[in-house]
């Protein structure tokens, strides 16, 4: 229990990778029992910064192409957690389904982000064999949403967004774009439709914490 024989310690890189750098060697340096890594840039920097003390990674889409783990039967190393992967198929479909009008489908991710790049080219690969045409565009931090939102959304009929922490952070900044030229955004994470997003197929990202909680307790 906290306070009694567990000591939490709460950090927020705030999307800036300088600083997540510098608190994952702070963290380190104190060697706790364990790390709990929230989204893929984090499990990354934790993982290339320590083999040995263990690390429960969570808001993860795809564990094995962003090189954290070896399999998800067999993580392998020194970390384990939980995966939020989705059907992306079942997802462009729902979308067709509410406005079957949509041709053109514009996407944003972001560069540097390992699963966001695989994510991407998944989503164009489904879209096309769904006869859909694909508009792709990527920012390389938060400051480039607004410009990129507002010259993709002249080119689309919708935007859909997948599970990319940049775009989650500035997904605001998106909204404001695509209500103005009145571009419906689908996304993949539920607190997104909370925020103004049309429709998503989304694993609650709370349940998935409380399942990357547990998998931390049982190995650890």
């Amino acid at each position: 229990m906290e306070g009694k024989n567990l000591t939490i310690d709460f950090h927020n890189a705030e999307a800036d990778i300088n600083l997540l750098s510098t608190i994952a060697e702070q963290i380190i340096s104190q060697n706790p029992d364990l790390i709990f890594a929230v989204t893929t840039p984090v499990s990354q920097t934790f993982q290339n910064q320590t083999d040995e003390i263990p690390i429960v990674m969570t808001g993860i889409n795809d564990p094995i192409a962003a090189g954290l783990v070896d399999s998800l039967e067999k993580p392998g190393g020194n970390i384990s957690g939980s995966s939020d992967q989705y059907p992306l198929d079942e997802h462009l479909k729902l979308m067709l389904a509410i406005d079957p009008n949509i041709e053109t489908l514009g996407m944003i991710y972001t560069s540097s982000e390992d699963n966001a790049q695989v994510e991407a080219e998944n989503v164009k690969e489904i879209a096309e064999s769904l006869g859909l045409k694909v508009e792709m565009t990527s920012i390389a931090s938060t400051l480039d949403m607004q410009m990129a939102a507002e010259n993709l959304s002249s080119k689309v009929y919708a935007i859909y967004v997948g599970s990319d922490n940049a775009i989650a952070s500035a997904f605001e900044s998106l909204l404001d774009a695509t209500d103005r030229m009145n571009i419906a955004v689908y996304s993949s994470v539920d607190i997104m439709v909370q925020q103004g997003g049309l429709a998503a197929i989304a694993i609650n990202q709370a349940d998935l914490g409380t399942e990357a909680a547990r998998v931390g307790i049982l190995k650890y």
